[in-house]
C-alpha cells in the first residue's frame, strides 16, 4: 500500500487557493473591490505549479511503467479526472436551464453547441475563448502529459545526471519565456505551458534520484528558498520567475525533511490539499452563483469589510462543497479507477523477472506518493 506525501498534497491546496484569490480580485475589482490585488494577481501561476508538481510526482509514483502498464496508468488517471469535471458540467448544466426557462438568459460563455466539446476537455484545441467552466482548460493539458507521459519517462529515466540538469535549465528558459509572453489559456500557448511544467517536474524529480539525500537543515534551506522566492516574485511584480522557485520548492518538500514541510504535515493542510482539485473545479461557479443573489453591498460593515466578509463566506462555501465532492465524487471515483487498472492488469502478460518492477514499486527515492497521483 502506498503511503501519502503529506507535504507535496498539502501544497496543493495552497496552489488552488492562490488561484482563487486570483478570480477573488478580478471579479471583485470589477465591481469596486480592491482585495490583495498585489499577491492575488499572479494566482494564474499556481496553475503552472499544478503541472510541475504532477510531473514531479507521477514520475515518483510511475518512473517504472512497461508498455504493458499504460492501459491501467490512463484508467486511473481518466478516473482522477473526468468524474468530478463532469459533475461541476452538470451542475452548471442544471442552472443554465434553470436560468433559461425562467427568465430567458443566455450567456454567451455557456453555448449549448460547446458543450459536448468541454465535456471531452478538447475545448484548449478547438475555440479560442474560454467556455463553460473555464478553469477546465488546464485539465485539458494535464490530460495532454498523461498520454505523453509513460513515452517519454521511458526514453529519460535512465539518463545521466547531466543530461537531466540540461533538461531542468532549457525547460526553466522556456518556462520564463512562457511566463513572459505567452501565458495563454488555449492553442499552442496552453499546450506549451501545460508540456513544459510537466517536463519540469519529471527532470527535477528524475535527477534529485541521482543525488544523496540531503540533510534536514539543507532541505529546510531549499524550502525557505523556494518559499521566499515565489514571496518576494509577486511583491515586487515579477511573476515570471514563480514558477521556478515553486520548482525549488517542491524538490525540498519531497524529502520531507525540511521545517516547511513539517508545518505542511498539519492535519488542516492535508485535508485542504486533497479536496484541492475539487476546489479548483467549483470555486469560479461558486461565486458566479452566489454575487447575483447576494452581492457584497448587502452586508452592513463598510465598503471595504463587506467585500472581505464576503469573500471569506464564500470561500467557506467553496471549502465545504469542495469537501463534499471530495467525499462524494472524488475520492469514490478514485478508488474504482483504481480498482478497474488492478482488474485490467491481472490480464497483461507476467513480467519476465529481468523486466523493471510495476509502477507501484517502482520508487525508492524519499518522496512517497501522493493523492495528485491518485
Amino acid at each position: 500500500m502506498r503511503q501519502e506525501s503529506v507535504a507535496l498534497t498539502s501544497i496543493r491546496g495552497f496552489a488552488a487557493l492562490w488561484v482563487v484569490a486570483m478570480h477573488f480580485q478580478l471579479g471583485m475589482a470589477d465591481v469596486g473591490y480592491s482585495l490583495w490585488p498585489g499577491l492575488a494577481h499572479y494566482g494564474y501561476a499556481g496553475v503552472d505549479i499544478f503541472f510541475i508538481l504532477s510531473g514531479f510526482i507521477l514520475t515518483a509514483v510511475y518512473r517504472g511503467i512497461e508498455w504493458r502498464g499504460v492501459g491501467a496508468f490512463l484508467i486511473r488517471r481518466v478516473f482522477r479526472v473526468y468524474p468530478m469535471h463532469l459533475a461541476v458540467l452538470a451542475g452548471m448544466l442544471v442552472v443554465w436551464i434553470d436560468a433559461y426557462l425562467r427568465f430567458g438568459v443566455h450567456n454567451e460563455a455557456q453555448q449549448l453547441r460547446w458543450l459536448p466539446v468541454c465535456a471531452l476537455l478538447l475545448q484548449p484545441f478547438v475555440y479560442h475563448r474560454l467556455m463553460w467552466n473555464a478553469v477546465s482548460w488546464s485539465i485539458s493539458m494535464e490530460l495532454v502529459c498523461y498520454l505523453l507521459f509513460p513515452i517519454v519517462i521511458m526514453r529519460v529515466r535512465h539518463a545521466a545526471l547531466p543530461i537531466l540538469i540540461a533538461i531542468i535549465l532549457v525547460c526553466a528558459g522556456i518556462e520564463r519565456h512562457l511566463q513572459t509572453y505567452d501565458l495563454y489559456v488555449w492553442g499552442d500557448g496552453a499546450i506549451a505551458r501545460g508540456v513544459v511544467g510537466f517536463a519540469l517536474g519529471m527532470a527535477l524529480r528524475l535527477a534529485s534520484e541521482r543525488c544523496p539525500v540531503p540533510s534536514a537543515a539543507l532541505a529546510s534551506l531549499l524550502e525557505i528558498a523556494g518559499v521566499a522566492g515565489v514571496v518576494l516574485s509577486a511583491s515586487i511584480g515579477d511573476g515570471t520567475f514563480i514558477p521556478l522557485f515553486a520548482a525549488v520548492l517542491i524538490l525540498g518538500l519531497s524529502y520531507e525533511r525540511g521545517i516547511v514541510a513539517w508545518g505542511l504535515n498539519a492535519r488542516w493542510c492535508l485535508w485542504l490539499g486533497r479536496i484541492s482539485f475539487s476546489v479548483y473545479l467549483l470555486h469560479e461557479e461558486v461565486i458566479g452563483l452566489v454575487w447575483p443573489h447576494f452581492p457584497a453591498s448587502r452586508l452592513p460593515f463598510g465598503h471595504h469589510l463587506n467585500g472581505i466578509v464576503w469573500t471569506l463566506m464564500v470561500l467557506v462555501i467553496v471549502l465545504a462543497m469542495g469537501t463534499v465532492t471530495w467525499f462524494c465524487i472524488e475520492e469514490p471515483f478514485r478508488r474504482l479507477g483504481s480498482l478497474v487498472a488492478r482488474r485490467v492488469e491481472r490480464y497483461e502478460p507476467t513480467q519476465a523477472p529481468n523486466e523493471a518492477r510495476r509502477p507501484e514499486a517502482a520508487t525508492a527515492a524519499p518522496l512517497r506518493a501522493g493523492a495528485a497521483a491518485g
